[in-house]
């Protein structure tokens, strides 16, 4: 984020170390008003399910799946990858009809288990020594992963899950070949972003308890997923959506997770290049001043309080008085590193705070911040709790929750300028590749604001984060209440 900002690493530097490599190869607006809806918002479930935390990995009991292996051991990451493809397949045996409308399912025909840091081998026309990686190989039919380093850090860093959606996403590129889903025009970006719905939907699957050796927690378990997935995104500002080798920012990745895992694998064979490139959050760099991040100072946060006032102008609101003064609130509300007032109409900031939100990861024992627009977005999460309590909506509860993250994202939205001009942003702040990463990276956090109510009580599970600010971004301001009402 920036006068006109930059961006950082998403996931913190412990998980720095790993190199992954995976794969074969509307314009938001302001609108008038906030308009409100009555009932009771579902805010405690994940696209319908309840929300629960949880162990997620191997259920116990479970029978080992008996797959041929080449290569395979025993160890626990070459157990947990072998069952995660047993009930991968098992899911594509049952959906795979009901998707495409023809024919069986037919499993990969080859399974390969390697050591990056052993001996190397050719397969699929490469040598694996020092390729820590997981791959399908279309032309051999077959999936390998490197149980040597990738999956063993993988599951230290992120848990079990992170094995699952490696060894989910490279099948789903199997269904992809075996459905003629791509054809020799098709760009990464869009098979890379079909197979992570196609990732989603087995996860539905896992989440209703339907698999047979796999469990995953609705709560922390699908963090522990979005996690990866923000990860494995590109590096930002590097990779242009048109790159051969782009596969997706974190938000992209995300969003197609959240298609196939709220709507079926029905949803992700509706992927197109022209559906992929109209949401995409994957631009390069294009202008010399995006290469500098907006500071925590007083300039910075008039400016960010002017963009603020100026999306928000049509919706009633009495703009709250941004202030650096850190005073006390007749009503008790306390927050950090930003705390709205709503008896004194004021959101006040902790600049020591914010600053160390703003710094960006690196690969240090220090402790650091996620970047520029997590920290901004905070005080923007407090601004919008005014524009609620102008509507006469509740400012508490994980309803408020889920419209404070739907509205910061109407906001990133309309700051969004891309160089195919396919936007017309609002003021003069914008947002640069990478912002909305911060973005979702502090909404994983456990302690965010983005997604918290006025008391700070965040809402419960990481996936409705994301999927309330997602909304906001494509949608705008309307939905944020007709969604999630209370």
């Amino acid at each position: 984020m920036a006068k006109s900002s930059t961006t950082r690493r998403l996931i913190a530097a412990s998980a720095a170390a790993t190199a992954l490599c995976l794969g074969v190869t509307g314009c938001s607006r302001p609108i008038n008003g906030i308009p409100t809806a009555s009932g009771s918002p579902a805010a405690d479930t994940v696209a319908g399910l309840p929300v629960s935390d949880g162990p997620s990995g191997l259920k116990p009991g479970a029978a080992p799946a008996e797959l041929p292996v080449e290569g395979g051991t025993d160890d626990d990451v070459d157990r947990l990858a072998v069952d995660t493809v047993a009930d991968v397949q098992r899911y594509w045996r049952q959906s795979y009809p009901k998707t495409f409308d023809e024919g069986r399912f037919r499993p990969v025909s080859r399974l390969v288990s390697y050591d990056s840091g052993g001996q190397g081998r050719r397969l699929c026309g490469q040598d694996t020594s020092g390729r820590a990686n997981a791959f399908y190989c279309p032309g051999q039919d077959t999936i390998a992963w490197d149980r040597g380093r990738l999956l063993p850090e993988l599951r230290n860093t992120f848990g079990p899950m992170a094995v699952v959606t490696v060894l989910a996403h490279e099948m789903g590129h199997a269904v992809q070949h075996r459905a003629g889903l791509l054809d020799g025009d098709t760009p990464t970006l869009v098979a890379e972003q079909q197979a992570d719905c196609l990732t989603g939907s087995f996860f539905r699957h896992v989440a209703e308890g339907s698999a047979e050796h796999l469990r995953v927690s609705t709560g922390d378990g699908l963090n522990s997923v979005l996690g990866v997935l923000s990860y494995i995104r590109d590096a930002p500002g590097e990779t242009g959506f048109a790159d051969s080798r782009a596969h997706g920012s974190a938000f992209d990745r995300i969003s197609a997770f959240q298609y196939g895992f709220n709507d079926g694998p029905k949803r992700c064979t509706e992927m197109t290049e022209s559906s992929v490139l109209e949401r995409t959050t994957q631009f390069r760099f294009w202008k010399k001043a995006q290469e500098s991040d907006l500071p925590i100072d007083e300039d910075s946060i008039e400016r960010v309080e002017r963009s603020l006032r100026r999306v928000f102008a049509d919706t009633g609101i009495a703009p709250p008085r941004i202030s650096t003064e850190r005073g006390s609130c007749p009503d008790g509300t306390n927050t950090e590193p930003a705390a709205y007032c709503a008896e004194t109409n004021t959101v006040s900031l902790d600049r020591q705070r914010l600053e160390e939100l703003a710094t960006p990861p690196h690969g240090g024992d220090e402790p650091s911040g996620y970047g520029d627009f997590a920290a901004y977005a905070q005080v923007a999460s407090r601004y919008v709790l005014a524009v609620q309590r102008a509507a006469g909506l509740s400012l508490t509860g994980e309803a408020a929750g889920l419209r404070t993250a739907c509205l910061v994202g109407a906001w990133s939205g309309l700051l969004v300028e891309d160089p195919l001009g396919r936007r017309n942003p609002v003021g003069k702040l914008r947002l640069a590749p990478g912002d909305i990463d911060e973005g979702v990276a502090a909404l994983l956090d456990e302690n965010g604001l983005i997604a918290a109510d006025v008391r700070g009580e965040q809402v419960s599970a990481g996936f409705a984060r994301v999927e309330a600010f997602r909304l906001g971004f494509r949608k705008g301001i309307t939905p944020c209440a007709t969604e999630y009402h209370s």
